[in-house]
């Protein structure tokens, strides 16, 4: 599984929406229907100024019938030499793949490898000086850019890994650590497997981290890492961690298959939400969080289904890619199933409902919305398939279903599975499911099945309560007024009362005062968010109370105050200012960089002071920080300034992030200027002033 970080404006506020990116499948034969590799021992270092990937990989592979060629994916390497049995072998390289035809016999073989290389994706360089981190992201990119190995996720080995580097950083892979010991001024760290997994989950994660450890009920040991700064938000981030692990492994009802170690480590302008590499998901920094950033995105969910993912993509993995769904599907299933052991059930069926909104609009916009295909939405396979197994769940009892997910585990540990093989399953313990119907009604129809859906959610009263509010929506407030208020008042569900206060956009102030007095006293952090985000216009009776709102403990409830009042409230700019001056917010410093627009926006406010503020804003948009950081303040720069030239070279800088969202924002924003003369001169006049790949990234863009 995949998930990203995506950017969603109301009032300029940053939300998070999920993304996926599945794995593509090579076209060619496959390889280990004839020679099955084994293991793998490689052995890394790294020359930083250069970027450099130093590397020996030695495998063992067993020959299971006489072929004329062996290969192993690895992308653009200088490969220094291969042998074959402790022998030098002649191989041929195209920058894809080393192929050999020589030195191996039928039965057990040895493989070694030497190279170096320069990876363009998969292994990241992040940071400056000490802030610097090195990681993986094998799913979608490739393990192969920085490691000899297999894109072909049927193939499946046992990898052991030692890496070598400066003394002062931490440094993870898979498995357990076997080997520590220091080298003049660097650590030789080793890792070992003792079960095979795909390429693609082959992780490193070095950087300069604290842990902390837990133990599960079964004795698995569970590392969570931090940044040393970051040390006091260990308590809100992993709030729930052993809670889910312990919960997973007594629902899924098989242990947890990797040995004695599960790790989190969170890392530095990571692309995706997280990833379930095996043992050791790696996941981005911007859920580590505060007490008050856990009120606007929890780490929960996230660390939820990567967990979940250790069983469903880890230990068994899809086939191909029209199986897809038996890893994010079930993923995103467990992980719903875990938000309900902690949140109840009200919360789960709410997420439900919400996942059958997004897919019934993801059915209707002419997407392949089938989940048993190849090339589906992302909702599709993660949304759809936990959908599909909800329903599948309901059909044939929870006690069949939870058989039939331990007979399918414990048959096809560490192997590759289809559909068919899961579906046999549901069979075996459920001899009168009606396997035809389930199949054209959830896998095999480009359709969302809403009468199911309804059906399937009217036994939650939250559901059943929600959806008769939504009959009011079209009704004049006149009308529907009491009605509203007495909900308001008797209903315990937030969801409801939240829209309660939805239904009163442009309802004017005078007829709706005492739901915002209601709302003004409520301590429900997300009911009060609501209500800001429908005021546009404060009325000017509730400025007292809007302006505590800017105390709430929410960043996105503080950022949309922050905006709304230095717009409507002219006079009261620099009470705004002087209050909130302090503020940084989430890890993309949305408070910090929203108060230094406001503040230079604002006239006669600490006129010495702008020009330092000014420097620190533009700061925020150069290369030392993250992506989302970075777009934050190219935004408040144009605000300032839509001419502001100090932004453009950020936007070509843009263009060779490793962030497809940071890098189509920059594109897609260049495209734009230079429809006007003076800003395709001024990137034109870059040109010669860029490194050879930024270069050529903004001459195509400029084409």
């Amino acid at each position: 599984m995949i998930r990203y970080m995506k950017k969603h404006y109301v009032y300029f506020t940053l939300k998070i929406t999920l993304f996926s990116l599945f794995i593509t499948q090579t076209t060619r034969a496959q390889q280990y229907h004839y020679a099955d590799f084994i293991t793998a021992d490689s052995n890394i270092s790294f020359d930083i100024a250069n970027r450099k990937v130093i590397g020996k990989v030695d495998y063992t592979f067993e020959v299971k019938k006489m072929t004329d060629t062996i290969y192993i994916d690895a992308k653009n390497m200088d490969i220094k030499g291969v042998n074959v049995n402790n022998k030098k072998t002649n191989f041929v390289y195209d920058n894809k793949q080393i192929k050999i035809y020589e030195g191996y016999q039928e039965g057990e073989n040895t493989l070694q490898i030497g190279y170096e290389t320069v990876p363009k994706q998969a292994l990241y360089f992040v940071g400056v000086g000490g802030e610097m981190q090195v990681w993986t992201q094998g799913q979608g990119k490739y393990t192969s850019h920085w490691l000899p190995s297999f894109d072909d996720y049927n193939e499946k080995v046992i990898f052991n890994t030692t890496i070598t580097f400066d003394s002062d950083y931490q440094v993870i892979a898979n498995g357990l650590q076997s080997g520590k010991k220091t080298i003049g001024k660097q650590t030789q760290w080793t890792y070992k497997m003792n079960k095979p997994m795909s390429s693609y989950l082959a992780m490193l994660a070095i950087g300069k981290f604290t842990v902390k450890t837990e133990k599960a009920k079964s004795g698995i040991t569970l590392e969570n890492y931090l940044r040393a700064q970051d040390a006091d938000k260990y308590a809100s981030t992993y709030l729930h961690n052993k809670r889910i692990f312990d919960f997973l492994e007594s629902e899924i009802g098989v242990a947890y298959p990797w040995g004695g170690i599960y790790r989190n480590i969170p890392i530095d302008d990571f692309m995706y939400g997280g990833m379930e590499n095996t043992t050791s998901t790696i996941y981005t920094q911007d859920y580590v969080v505060d007490k008050t950033g856990l009120n606007d995105q929890s780490f929960l969910n996230v660390n939820a289904h990567e967990m979940a993912h250790q069983w469903f993509g880890d230990l068994i993995t899809a086939e191909k890619d029209e199986d897809h769904w038996l890893q994010e599907g079930f993923a995103t299933y467990y992980a719903l199933l875990a938000e309900k052991e902690v949140l109840g059930d009200n919360y789960y069926f709410w997420k439900l409902y919400q996942l059958a909104e997004e897919l019934q609009i993801d059915s209707q916009n002419n997407g392949n919305t089938v989940i048993l295909s190849k090339g589906a939405t992302t909702p599709t396979y993660y949304k759809k398939g936990a959908w599909a197994l909800f329903a599948l769940n309901t059909q044939i009892g929870r006690d069949n279903f939870r058989k039939a997910v331990q007979n399918y585990l414990n048959k096809y540990a560490y192997k590759n599975v289809s559909t068919n093989q899961f579906l046999d399953e549901i069979e075996a313990v459920s001899p009168n499911f009606n396997r035809e119907r389930y199949e054209m009604t959830w896998l095999k129809s480009n359709s969302f099945p809403v009468k199911d859906a309804v059906y399937l959610l009217q036994n939650s009263p939250l559901i059943s309560e929600y959806m008769a509010l939504l009959e009011l929506h079209n009704q004049d407030f006149a009308t529907k007024k009491d009605t509203l208020w007495n909900i308001l008042q008797s209903t315990s569900f937030s969801e409801v009362k939240q829209e309660v206060i939805f239904q009163l956009h442009e309802v004017p102030y005078d007829d709706a005062k005492d739901f915002y007095d209601y709302v003004a006293q409520s301590k429900d952090i997300k009911l009060r968010q609501a209500l800001v985000k429908i005021i546009a216009e404060i009325p000017e009776q509730f400025i007292p109370s809007y302006k505590k709102f800017l105390l709430d403990e929410s960043y996105i409830t503080r950022e949309m105050v922050m905006k709304n009042w230095w717009i409507r409230l002219e006079n009261d700019r620099k009470e705004l200012l002087d209050k909130t001056k302090n503020y940084i917010g989430f890890n993309d410093r949305n408070l910090r960089i929203t108060w230094l627009m406001l503040a230079l926006a604002t006239e006669d406010y600490s006129s010495e002071q702008k020009a330092n503020w000014y420097t620190e804003l533009k700061t925020y948009s150069t290369s030392r920080y993250n992506g989302n950081t970075r777009q934050n303040a190219i935004q408040a720069m144009w605000f300032l300034n839509e001419h502001d030239s100090n932004v453009l070279p950020q936007l070509s800088n843009a263009l060779i992030h490793h962030d497809n969202r940071f890098k189509s924002f920059g594109k897609t924003t260049i495209q734009k200027l230079i429809e006007r003369k003076e800003y395709r001169e001024f990137f034109e006049n870059l040109l010669p002033y860029l490194p050879n790949n930024e270069k050529a990234a903004l001459e195509n863009v400029l084409k």
